[in-house]
């Protein structure tokens, strides 16, 4: 495996859940292809905005949301529930 991606959307907003990149094949433009093709298909479908998400910790999966043009969002927080 290269990368793999997992997008979706409610109807309203797209959601990229998960994105990876082998190691040895980062920085070889693998995942910028994936942002831009699940986008594509979120426009195919009238999606018009997508939000990301990323450990505030991970700089390097930070840094390269923003070389594909991610906007950081202090706006929003993120809540969990364990399903019991």
């Amino acid at each position: 495996m290269l990368g793999t991606i997992l997008v979706g959307h409610d109807g309203r907003r797209g959601l990229i859940h998960h994105l990876a990149v082998a190691s040895e094949s980062q920085r070889k433009g693998i995942g910028t292809s994936l942002v831009h093709e699940g986008l594509r298909r979120l426009r195919a479908v009238g999606i018009q905005k997508c939000h990301l998400l990323v450990y505030a910790d991970n700089v390097c999966g930070r840094a390269f949301l923003e070389r594909v043009g991610a906007e950081h969002r202090d706006a929003l927080a993120i809540y969990s529930l364990l399903v019991k």
